[in-house]
């Protein structure tokens, strides 16, 4: 059933209940002048077969792409039907908020699994129960380090971070009364050393570097930590593309203390923009400071095993004056499809996704470098991400490619001056041979540059 009718006497039975004389009544809390004085602007009354028709129209008027070569933070995966059958299960069906452990197995048991598994990829001890997104992760790990440094009141940031990360960085970390975030630049497309040692203090908390980057550079973590470390400071590392856990080395195993990002990929689809799947893991001496909630596992008083949260107390999501953080909730639905999704895939699917990928990507580039617009930048090790230079019109080979139903790499000048004229092209296991050389024409039609 789509909708919940009622007649107009159990609307009427409802409204003495309450006590109010009409419907009207229950907007008394909103003020007069933003009230709306008129019937909703919607169509004539239909059939429920005449509504789908028309919503189905309405969705038909969204472009649908054949493919996307856009990454940035949004991924577009495979994401097997069993994840779909297998997370609707009524298991799953349990109490939205998990306090109640008699009532809440299914739903404990799920992110138990969730952050062991996110323990497993990234090499670290603890994780909690999920965060909103990606940039919220960030600002939780910022806030975290913090809180484990004491008297330490900066956050490196290396230019390298995802620039919306670092948009909600500014946003919900600096305004905090004596907390610093700075900026260390980048050089060849990865953190520049130089002026990370420059900018290391007795005040640094901790340095935060995208693994990968935001242009799909992969940062030497192990050389990053010997300096970040010797200062005093924590490293943190920040993954955008979940995907890259399959391919390079787990962080907490590169020196990382903390790492956090967005785990999307796993088994979600980026569908209009969401929704996202914040991470973050830790180290086992840092758990009594972390955010939000964190599930354990015990046993009843018959040895039965049992799922509970730990660490935290309910009170702790109640008076935000006193509490760690105000995340106070968890992606529920989104962890269980990636828990879903990494047990179906394990490590060896996972592995091969990523080297799916990875190769997958190293072709887009040999193919676009081979048309005469396209340069090359400073290469580094990439995974499923590179940038490229692009002599001619972005705006016209964005057109071309959307006439084709195709979506474009992003234009980085967007988010970096310093690589203005410059694409940023991702290609994951979705691209096959067929659809770059697809691409690869598409742009060769484009009008050279004078």
């Amino acid at each position: 059933m789509r909708y919940l009718p009622s007649s107009p006497v159990e609307d009427r039975a409802l409204l003495d209940t309450i006590g109010v004389p009409n419907a009207e009544a229950l907007l008394a809390g909103i003020p007069e002048p933003l009230r709306l004085r008129r019937e909703l602007d919607l169509p004539p009354t239909g059939s429920e077969q005449e509504v789908f028709g028309q919503m189905l129209d309405l969705a038909n008027t969204n472009t649908r792409f054949c493919a996307q070569f856009l990454g940035a933070g949004a991924y577009d995966h495979y994401v097997p039907s069993a994840i779909d059958a297998l997370c609707s299960r009524q298991e799953w069906f349990t109490a939205y908020t998990p306090y109640q452990p008699e009532i809440s197995q299914g739903t404990l048991q799920h992110i138990f699994e969730y952050q062991t598994l996110i323990c497993d990829l990234t090499g670290l001890e603890v994780t909690n129960a999920s965060l909103y997104d990606g940039g919220t992760s960030c600002v939780e790990a910022a806030l975290m380090a913090v809180r484990v440094q004491k008297k330490r009141h900066t956050v490196l940031v290396s230019r390298g971070l995802h620039p919306l990360y670092r948009q909600v960085l500014e946003t919900n970390f600096a305004p905090h009364d004596g907390l610093k975030l700075v900026e260390v630049g980048l050089k060849d497309g990865v953190t520049d050393m130089a002026d990370l040692q420059a900018k290391l203090n007795d005040d640094v908390a901790a340095v935060m570097v995208g693994y990968p980057n935001f242009l799909g550079a992969a940062e030497d973590l192990t050389a990053l930590a010997g300096p970040i470390h010797a200062a005093g400071a924590l490293l943190v590392s920040v993954t955008q593309e979940a995907f890259a856990f399959g391919w390079f080395e787990a962080p907490g195993k590169a020196g990382a203390d903390m790492a956090c990002g967005e785990a999307m990929s796993l088994g979600n689809k980026p569908n209009f923009g969401g929704p996202f799947l914040g991470f973050l893991a830790v180290k086992d001496a840092h758990k009594r400071e972390i955010p939000g909630r964190v599930v354990g596992q015990t046993k009843d008083l018959e040895g039965r095993t049992g799922y509970v949260l730990t660490l935290t107390a309910r009170e702790q999501h109640i008076r935000r004056d006193k509490a760690t953080s105000n995340i106070c909730s968890n992606q529920g639905l989104v962890a269980l499809r990636a828990n879903i999704f990494m047990q179906l895939a394990g490590p060896e699917g996972l592995r091969g996704l990523a080297e799916q990928n990875a190769a997958k990507a190293q072709y887009l580039r040999a193919r676009l470098l081979e048309l005469p617009d396209m340069e090359a930048v400073p290469e580094v090790p990439f995974f499923n991400e590179f940038v490229l230079r692009y002599k001619g019109d972005y705006a016209a080979l964005q057109e071309a490619c959307l006439k084709e139903k195709m979506l474009p790499g992003l234009d980085l000048g967007r988010f970096y001056p310093e690589y203005k004229g410059c694409i940023l092209w991702c290609a994951t296991e979705l691209h096959t041979r067929q659809t770059i050389e697809s691409l690869v024409e598409i742009l060769a039609r484009v009008p050279a540059t004078v």
